[in-house]
């Protein structure tokens, strides 16, 4: 429902009615402000003043307490953002606290959670090191390919190394019987990573894990990112594979070859080939070498390489990626991101609400209270949703708030209608690169300023 307009007639009676007001104005004329109530008007006394019996600062009207809500309602008429609706309200009234208030009343506003942007990932949490090779293991399928086979690929998180099997089904049952082949050469791990495919999700293959001792731990549904090895794994196959189309060669010949160099390839992240750390040794290549087989000296360094070099690479796609923490936590009340939007008209959002009943690290389950059916999703595809009255509005006595500065906007200051194109790309903030430290020359000391 819209608001009624305000004019100056109603704002001159709201004033007069204002406990605080009236005080603010007998501190003026006394130029005594030791009243509490004017405590948050002391920093721009020098500012205030009268236009008849309304309370100005400059060139703004005061507004009294009882038609602040009515104010933010009618500057918030067209769903601005953030930085606009500051901007709506410093160009004609003030009061202690405007911004905080504008910025409550865009977060509570229904329309602008459904329709804003995405919640931005939290700080990855990278996987520790196994103890030992093919303790815990990673898969998944990459396909179809053109001549309708798929590739079944299974990764160990120690040592990098892989099995690739082709496949021209992938029930549940043909893949147990992969694993078997691959199990019974290499054991059965502790744990497999793999994501939600209907083969996955199955009776079978939850059964067969059980008989064998395999904890299944299945990714946040449409978070691919937290099976990220296997996946990363299947680019550097999708790109043998395009190459070996590409040229007209055997496909099927140019995957072994991949497999070979990358068996005997030192990793980028532990700096051991894949075999060495899974077999103890570097299997032979054609590459010649002393001995028959590749050996090196037994030393865990490439644990340490592998721990820094996966925080390194946690804080450069945390900064790339503008990554923050969200504080959504057990009871709370959310909407789920649409993933798959029904048309162009769709908001980003499902306006039906959620609520939080359990979470670990990004990973949520989300309840509909109405059908009792839940969801687990990653905490980026939630938006938390925060009412109005929950929202308590400080009055601080900081006046930078107050400043009539411009502000750069960030992509939080985006809601609503303000977003007007949705297909302009994201360009990431990088830290500035560090700069030379400027000296004054040796020769201007002889010199007195």
């Amino acid at each position: 429902m819209e608001s009624a307009a305000i004019d100056v007639q109603e704002l001159e009676n709201a004033t007069n009615s204002d406990v605080n007001l009236r005080i603010v104005k007998q501190c003026l004329r006394s130029g005594n402000w030791d009243k509490n109530e004017a405590k948050s008007y002391l920093p721009f006394k020098n500012e205030l003043g009268f236009v008849g019996d309304i309370l100005v600062r400059g060139n703004k009207l005061v507004v009294p307490t009882a038609l602040k809500a009515r104010m933010l309602d009618i500057a918030h008429e067209g769903h601005p953002g953030e930085s606009i609706m500051k901007r709506r309200l410093r160009d004609r009234v003030w009061w202690p606290g405007k911004d905080s208030d504008a910025v409550a009343r865009v977060k509570a506003c229904e329309g602008c959670r459904l329709v804003g942007l995405p919640t931005r990932p939290e700080p990855m949490s990278r996987r520790p090191l196994p103890s030992g090779p093919w303790i815990d293991t990673a898969m998944d399928f990459l396909g179809p390919l053109p001549c309708g086979s798929y590739l079944f690929v299974i990764i160990d998180y120690y040592s990098r190394y892989k099995e690739v099997e082709i496949m021209s089904k992938i029930t549940a049952r043909d893949t147990i019987c992969k694993l078997d082949r691959i199990f019974t050469r290499l054991g059965y791990p502790r744990t497999i990573t793999l994501d939600n495919a209907k083969q996955f999700v199955s009776t079978e293959l939850d059964l067969y894990s059980k008989l064998h001792g395999i904890t299944l731990n299945h990714s946040t549904p449409y978070w691919p990112q937290e099976n990220g090895l296997v996946e990363r794994q299947n680019r550097s196959l999708v790109k043998r594979l395009q190459i070996s189309a590409a040229l007209g060669r055997d496909w099927k010949k140019d995957l072994h070859d991949y497999l070979i160099m990358y068996y005997t390839t030192p990793h980028s992240t532990t700096g051991k080939t894949p075999t060495e750390l899974m077999y103890g040794y570097t299997i032979r290549s054609k590459l010649p070498a002393i001995g028959d087989i590749e050996t090196a000296p037994q030393n865990t360094d490439f644990r340490d390489r592998d721990q820094s070099l996966k925080e390194k690479g946690k804080e450069i796609e945390d900064t790339r990626r503008r990554a923050t923490r969200y504080s959504i936590d057990l009871g709370d009340t959310v909407l789920m991101l649409n993933l798959v939007p029904s048309s162009k008209l769709s908001t980003t959002f499902n306006p039906r609400r959620y609520t939080v009943v359990s979470r670990s690290g990004p990973r949520v389950t989300i309840e509909d209270p109405q059908t009792g059916k839940s969801y687990d999703r990653n905490v980026a595809h939630l938006k938390k949703i925060i009412e109005l009255e929950q929202l308590s509005t400080k009055v601080t006595d900081d006046s930078s708030e107050d400043q009539e500065l411009p502000r750069a906007s960030s992509d939080e200051d985006f809601h609503g209608f303000e977003l007007e194109d949705d297909n302009t790309e994201r360009i990431p903030i990088l830290p500035d690169r560090q700069r030379r430290t400027v000296k004054k020359p040796a020769w201007l000391n002889d010199y007195h300023l």
